[in-house]
């Protein structure tokens, strides 16, 4: 199982509503009773939707924080919601189906710029991993790229950083082809049906050395222009936070301990995950290759969680230059490190 780990923004608390009353009715059900069970316990639950619907290494500080009694401590019961598309992790909380996200910064600002009062609360992660993948072995070289076949996905981050690539490579869209896929674009690589694939780090490397004992080759965009800003994010609405901000503080205190504790101890880490989804997780290899893959992109551990103003400004001024995006937001609209505090 591979993924980029964003999605495409679907517009529209409605139709998001619609959409996720349909699907999620029984986890949402389910998650419901054990709000209650846990109240009789003293726990407070806190649904997280993941990004993906599917699971996979990047919840191990999440399933950590269960395990390892991090979130018990906190008084919490962290949930994880699968969503299901990967168009639906903002609109689920926008619609009180969840009461954390996990998403891309690009999704925030998208978020926004929709009239979806959304607000990042921390990074997960906090450098730009994403990039030009290749097999093992191979040179990628971005001047040589017109004619050649590089697989995509809809998602607002590819769509974001596509432009850098074009530009380093002195191409328009039309000079390229751009297969799209909805799940995985590393087999079809393997498999020699594209040239290169878009991925971020962690996930290639996870996927390609599971299959072949060897690294990818890979060209993080960093190296052609696009800007070093986090992938990934945590997310609440703002109406969530003015009435359960000690629940957002308390759950983002534990779960920084649970990153510490899984960048100190991987293989214990990917265990506690795979113990939680022994049917769904991945599997050991892939699983551990993937988190010790997304350890460098989590930053020192003084600065685990915390955003930076400048990370926002570099993000809308990225978009705004591929013109996504018209009306550039203050940095505060988009994040607040407040429930980092206390």
């Amino acid at each position: 199982m591979v993924r980029f780990a964003s999605r495409r923004l679907v517009l529209g608390i409605a139709v998001a509503a619609a959409l996720t009353a349909t699907v999620v009715t029984a986890a949402y059900a389910s998650s419901s009773h054990s709000t209650s069970a846990n109240r009789s316990k003293g726990l407070t639950t806190v649904r997280v939707v993941f990004d993906w619907p599917g699971i996979d290494f990047e919840a191990v500080p999440l399933t950590v924080g269960n395990a390892r009694g991090f979130y018990k401590k906190a008084g919490l019961d962290v949930k994880i919601v699968i969503p299901p598309s990967t168009s639906t992790t903002v609109q689920m909380i926008a619609a009180g189906k969840g009461d954390i996200g996990f998403d891309t910064t690009t999704d925030v600002v998208f978020g926004q710029a929709a009239g979806i009062d959304v607000k990042s609360i921390a990074n997960y992660s906090q450098n730009n991993n994403w990039g030009l993948v290749a097999k093992p072995g191979a040179k990628i070289d971005i001047k040589k790229i017109k004619g050649k076949s590089i697989g995509i996905f809809t998602d607002s981050w590819t769509k974001a950083m596509m432009p850098y690539v074009l530009k380093a490579g002195g191409v328009s869209a039309s000079q390229v082809k751009q297969p799209i896929f909805s799940s995985d674009d590393i087999a079809p690589l393997l498999a020699g049906k594209i040239d290169l694939a878009t991925n971020t780090l962690n996930y290639a490397i996870a996927q390609v050395q599971s299959a072949t004992g060897k690294r990818p080759s890979v060209l993080l965009a960093t190296k052609f222009g696009a800007p070093n800003v986090p992938v990934w994010v945590y997310t609440a609405m703002n109406s969530w936070l003015k009435g359960h901000g000690s629940q957002a503080r308390k759950f983002l205190s534990a779960t920084r301990k649970a990153f510490a504790w899984s960048i100190a101890h991987p293989s214990a880490a990917v265990k506690d995950y795979l113990k939680a989804y022994p049917k769904i997780g991945g599997g050991m290899k892939y699983s551990l290759d993937g988190w010790k893959a997304t350890i460098p992109a989590l930053g020192p551990a003084n600065a685990l969680l915390t955003q930076r103003a400048s990370q926002w400004k570099q993000v809308v001024r990225a978009l705004k230059s591929v013109k996504l995006l018209s009306k550039p937001l203050p940095p505060s609209s988009y994040f607040t490190n407040a429930y980092l505090k206390g």
